[in-house]
This record gives structure tokens, C-alpha cells and sequence, in this order.
């Protein structure tokens, strides 16, 4: 069994006067260990018991004393993220070198926790992000701006998956990105996705949902869907079907609910899926 290491804070995503469980690290590494991969994750907060809430995962967990708080907000400008508290970065150096050894590195931010530049820390021969907290910062209400960060200290990644919000700051991203990976995926919301590769461009119209209940992690699922499938296949354009099914699946349910369960994962592998049919 492959092993498929990702790394970022898990956070608490505020709705209403609840919160519930989030991140990157876990849409994407629930979906990852559901595709059959041994799923490990190295983050930051302030929780307890991670191993008992998910355990199906294994955790190497730097206690602090806050979690990485989030509260999205659907308005007619779009979505506005808030964050209301912040777990330190990574010190992924300090991570056992066993735990920084996977046939998959997926680095997940989602408020510059791990710097580019530490992906050396990694022994991989598939390095992959979809790095939206490189994108982001903090103002001081709280409120989440993109910027454009200095890409030019990317390390090379065998693929990217990033969203045009993520690339709104600045029109020279999409190039300097497809400088740093063989496959770069620009995913386009309910329009679908587009794939760079070879100097070329491929895009893919989305899958129909029966009905939009949350995009959140929406995106995330997506990353693990495209990367497990192109790791065990090799074949970039499949995976960004596969991706595309599951990632129409997973916004008809909130919160943590959206991961696509196996039922829902075994349609989508069947040939041809179900493109183009309403889900």
C-alpha cells in the first residue's frame, strides 16, 4: 500500500455558533486514505485526541496552544474568509525523518504553515500541492486577501492543483506556475477545470450536481482525487475526470460529510462515469 503524507493545519471552520472539523489535510486525507492509500498527516493545533475523532488516519501532531479558526462567507462580491486564530508553523524539520518519507507529499496550507522551501525536507519522487495558503494573507480585521507570492523559491512539483481565486492577483501566475510542474490544474468552479501540460492547455466542462449544498473543501478533494489517480495510473487526463465526478459529488453535502464515500468513488471509476449526467 502506497503511503500518502500530507501537510498543513487542520483547522475549525465556523458556521453559525458551532464549528466543525476542516482543512485541507483533512477533506484531502480522508478522501486519500478512502482511495486506498496508508494516510498520514503532520499539522499543528490545539486539539485533543485527533487519532480517536479520525482513525483511519495517523497524525504527528505539534501541540499549541490555539487552532487555525476559519469562517467562510458566501456574498454577492463572492466568498470572504475570516480567520480568528492562527496555530504556528510547521516545524517540519523536527519531524522524524521516517515520518518525511512517503511515495506521496502532498502539501496542503492554508495560512503559509509550511514555507515553499521546506519541501526539501521531503524524500519523494511525487512532490504535489494545491497551495492556497501561499496565496493568502491576513489583514488585520481578519479578513483573507490573495496576493501574489514570490514563486520563483518554488521548489519543481510533479503536479499543482490551484484555483483561479488563487490566481487573481496577479495575470503572470498561471505562467510562473506552469514553470514549476509537469501537470498544473487551474480548477474553475462550477465551469470545471483546465489542465496545463506540454505547453498546452485541456479543459474539462464540470460534472452536473444535483444540488450545491457547500463548496467548502470542495477544492481539496479534488487535489487528492487528481493526484491518487495520477500517481496510480499515470494518466492526467483520467485523472482529472475522476476529479472532477468526485469533486460534483462532494458539494451536495457539508462540512466533512462532502468526502465521497466508497460507494460513490467505486461510480466514479466505473468506465466512462458518469460524465455529463446530472449527480
Amino acid at each position: 500500500m502506497a503511503r500518502y503524507l500530507l501537510v498543513g493545519h487542520l483547522t475549525r471552520d465556523l458556521y453559525d455558533s458551532s464549528f466543525y472539523y476542516g482543512g485541507a489535510v483533512l477533506y484531502a486525507g480522508l478522501l486519500a486514505r478512502r482511495l486506498g492509500f496508508e494516510t498520514a498527516i503532520i499539522t499543528s493545533s490545539a486539539e485533543k485526541g485527533l487519532e480517536m475523532l479520525f482513525p483511519e488516519l495517523s497524525f504527528y501532531h505539534f501541540e499549541a496552544s490555539e487552532t487555525t479558526i476559519f469562517r467562510n462567507l458566501e456574498t454577492s462580491q463572492g466568498r470572504q474568509q475570516f480567520v480568528y486564530a492562527k496555530a504556528p508553523p510547521l516545524p517540519v524539520d523536527k519531524v522524524p525523518f521516517k515520518w518525511r518519507k512517503a511515495e506521496i507529499v502532498h502539501l496542503a496550507p492554508v495560512l503559509n504553515e509550511i514555507a515553499p522551501q521546506d519541501a526539501r525536507l521531503f524524500e519523494t519522487d511525487f512532490l504535489v500541492a494545491n497551495p492556497q495558503g501561499w496565496f493568502r494573507r491576513v489583514k488585520e480585521d481578519g479578513l483573507v486577501e490573495q496576493i501574489a507570492p514570490n514563486i520563483s523559491c518554488w521548489p519543481s512539483f510533479e503536479a499543482l492543483v490551484v484555483s483561479e481565486e488563487d490566481l487573481s492577483a496577479s495575470s503572470d501566475l498561471l505562467s510562473a506556475l506552469a514553470r514549476k510542474t509537469r501537470y498544473l490544474v487551474v480548477t474553475r468552479g462550477a465551469r470545471g477545470a483546465s489542465l496545463f501540460t506540454e505547453g498546452k492547455e485541456i479543459f474539462r466542462p464540470a460534472y452536473q450536481a444535483l444540488k450545491v449544498v457547500d463548496t467548502t473543501g470542495a477544492g481539496d478533494i479534488f487535489a487528492a482525487a487528481f493526484f491518487g489517480m495520477l500517481y496510480a495510473l499515470k494518466k492526467p487526463l483520467l485523472a482529472l475526470e475522476f476529479a472532477l465526478c468526485l469533486a460534483a459529488r462532494s458539494v451536495t453535502r457539508p462540512t466533512l460529510a462532502a468526502v465521497p464515500t466508497l460507494y460513490e468513488i467505486s461510480q466514479c471509476l466505473e468506465k466512462g462515469g458518469f460524465y455529463g449526467q446530472e449527480i
